[in-house]
């Protein structure tokens, strides 16, 4: 099965931009990338099911609390937990079950029924001595784990839609807050850890969060689902959470945030320093608590497909923007108004936030889900400027939930954290270290993208003379490039020249348009060696855009497991390829003929162990899934894999099953033979006594 990689992403401060300039680059700037990889290791299990930030013992330096799951049927389910440090070394790491004799367990004895499988770990300081508590999340229970990974206590799990956790009570001591069926509360007193419900509302909760609303020691708890709520803490001789607020939306929220959105505490005091976000599928919301026993609505934005919402300073002037996620990524003031939106071309599930270059202005890390695994998100990362352009997307589906922004190894530049399907831990730094001169040249292909060629000219042009005064060749030789390809759509360049772009483009269509009118106006000049050139690039764009119909054809016909037809017309694509002489074509062509080679292959394995399955010949079948799952793997059919390792639990517990019913069979066998001996002595006995 795919594994999951974290990608450590360290971004560097950007040099400063002469005054000249700012108003040039004002409105999208974008950043060159290049990145170099610092180390590599690899966690053990199938995949990565949560990664979060964890202030290990307060140092400086950030630490990351992995979890990963391995799954291979019900008897092979466990799971692991790693501690890694700014490098990306393993501090520590425990296996959660007790079958896996490479690593120690986080205890040498689990509650009954016990599954090993993990959702989600978290850092907090339950005991208030100033080093993080582990909260670990299992599909059967929360653990709660020391420093070192061991485990101190446990409760059954409840179904939990988000965690949050703060200092409630004011005395030091983090609590856990809990959303899901109830408002439930984790918190340490008397020694003891002590899991509590705080509320139980009348459907299930989305969000949870917490703040000092009316300036006294404890926190209020907001929670939303049906409708925001806030509940205060009643510390009287029945200490009790009360409702104190409560706003019915009309909509389900789906997130909750509760902050100081204009940092202005010299003017505000308790309840008037406090706003209450609220998300929904349609609005962004913001309520207030000034008036008594009362949640005004301040003021509510529109969106669509709404997803995630967080708060950053954006901007760079020390208030607070709200970000959500939808149909696009939006930014607002503090006062409901738009700054900006951004449309990426695909909804947005989650976003992050900091100021990543380090230019005093905050940028976005946005993700948009595609898959998912074990309810797991998987997508695009994009990361946004202060102004909402595209500074740089990934090629590669990273967990979109789990990203962390932070100066792991306190150099001074912050690291974007990323994990993936790999399993892999991986260190990239200088992803935004760009000079000036990239910085023109990568606005000038931004312009050069969006065929805003006399914009493209100038940035490129700049970009050139900067690179002159870096003595980069390689760059101002690129740079030079560009320049011509600019003045060629400028007019400045023939039919032919713009044809042979288009083909090098591989936009065959376009292409033939150009050398179409390079033919035309070569024959009206009566040069017969232009309309010879021409027609032969016509007939190799033509063959390039059969060649590509029968790919697509083939293409489909794999989706539609049809991999006979598929096989033919690869073929087909190949020979028109190998006409052309396109040896990255055939190469291409030739591992898809190898992979239709291997998925049959899988198949005639799947279909033997469900043959075998339907004969009751469980043993062969598990070998043949087995097989199939291997072969699955290997071609990344996650949906497959998944299907054979049903198969292999099935055939787990049937033959265990077979097992128990074969040891009663020899117990009745083993037990008629002893009584017909007995009986026969009893016999021998009574015949002898007659005598």
């Amino acid at each position: 099965m795919f594994k999951a990689k974290l990608r450590f992403l360290n971004i560097q401060k950007s040099k400063l931009i002469p005054i000249l300039f700012i108003l040039l680059l004002l409105s999208s700037v974008v950043y060159a990338n290049e990145m170099s990889l610092k180390f590599s290791s690899k966690p053990k299990g199938d995949m990565i099911m949560s990664m979060r930030l964890i202030d290990y013992s307060q140092d400086s330096v950030g630490k990351l609390l992995v979890t990963t799951g391995f799954k291979r049927g019900e008897s092979y389910e466990n799971g692991y937990i790693y501690l890694f440090n700014y490098n990306g070394e393993i501090i520590w790491n425990k296996e959660i079950g007790n079958v896996d004799s490479t690593m120690s367990s986080i205890t040498d004895s689990h509650p009954d029924p016990a599954k090993f499988y993990p959702k989600d770990a978290y850092g907090i300081d339950f005991n208030g001595n100033g080093f993080k508590d582990i909260l670990l999340l299992t599909e059967s229970h929360f653990y709660i784990l020391t420093e070192q990974g061991m485990a101190k206590t446990y409760f059954k799990s409840v179904p939990v839609s988000e965690i949050k956790w703060a200092d409630v009570f004011g005395d030091g001591r983090e609590e856990a807050l809990l959303a899901g069926a109830n408002a439930s509360m984790i918190g340490y007193e008397g020694g003891e850890y002590i899991f509590s419900t705080m509320a139980i509302p009348s459907k299930p909760l989305s969000s949870i969060a917490s703040s000092n609303l009316d300036s006294d020691i404890e926190r209020e708890v907001v929670t939303a689902g049906a409708n925001v709520s806030v509940f205060d803490y009643n510390s009287s001789t029945t200490p009790e959470w009360t409702k104190k607020y409560s706003y019915n939306t009309g909509i389900d929220i789906k997130k909750i945030i509760a902050v100081n959105l204009d940092n202005d505490s010299d003017t505000e005091i308790g309840e008037e320093k406090i706003e209450i976000i609220a998300l929904s599928d349609r609005y962004v919301y913001c309520f207030h608590t000034k008036e008594p026993d009362t949640l005004d609505l301040l003021w509510l934005y529109p969106i669509k497909q709404g997803s995630d919402i967080i708060v950053s300073n954006i901007s760079g002037d020390g208030d607070l923007e709200v970000i959500a996620a939808g149909e696009k990524v939006y930014v607002l003031d503090n006062s409901g108004g738009r700054v900006w939106e951004s449309d990426l071309g695909k909804p947005i599930s989650n976003v992050h936030s900091s100021d990543l270059n380090e230019d005093g202005y905050g940028e976005v890390v946005a993700g948009s889900s595609s898959t998912y695994r074990l309810n797991k998100a998987y997508g695009e990362i994009f990361l946004l400027d202060e102004y909402g352009k595209l500074l740089w997307e990934s090629n590669t589906n990273f967990m979109t939930e789990y990203v962390i922004i932070k100066d792991m190894d306190h150099n001074g530049g912050l690291d974007l954290v990323l994990a993936d399907y790999s399993n892999v831990i991986s260190d990239y730094e200088n992803m935004m270290g760009a000079n000036k001169a990239d910085m023109y040249f990568s606005q000038a292909m931004n312009s050069f993208n969006n065929e805003n060629y006399r914009d493209a000219l100038v940035y490129f042009k700049i970009a050139r003379e900067e690179y002159k005064k870096d003595k980069n060749l390689t760059k101002t030789l690129e740079a030079d490039g560009y320049i011509e390809k600019c003045e060629l759509f400028l007019n400045t360049g023939s039919s032919y020249d713009k044809g042979l772009y288009y083909f090098d483009m591989a936009e065959y269509q376009k292409s033939i348009l150009y050398f179409e009118d390079a033919k035309t106006a070569s024959l009206n000049k009566k040069d017969f060696d232009g309309v010879l050139k021409a027609e032969e690039m016509i007939t190799k764009a033509t063959k390039y855009i059969e060649a590509q119909n029968y790919l697509n054809q083939a293409n489909d016909l794999v989706l539609e497991e049809n991999f006979d037809k598929a096989y033919g017309i690869y073929n087909n694509a190949l020979m028109i390829y190998q006409t052309l002489g396109d040896n990255q074509k055939i190469t291409s062509i030739q591992d898809s003929l190898l992979k239709i080679e291997n998925y049959k292959k899988a198949l005639d394995y799947f279909n033997m162990g469900k043959s075998y399955f339907s004969s009751n010949d469980y043993a062969n079948a598990k070998s043949y899934f087995q097989k199939a799952s291997a072969e699955f793997n290997n071609l990344g059919d996650v949906g497959k894999v998944s299907s054979c390792e049903d198969y292999i639990s099935q055939c787990n517990k049937l033959i265990d099953s077979s097992k128990s019913m074969s040891s009663m069979n020899d117990i009745l066998l083993y037990g008629g033979i002893l009584i017909g001996f007995l009986l026969l002595i009893v016999l021998l006995l009574f015949f002898l006594l007659l005598k």
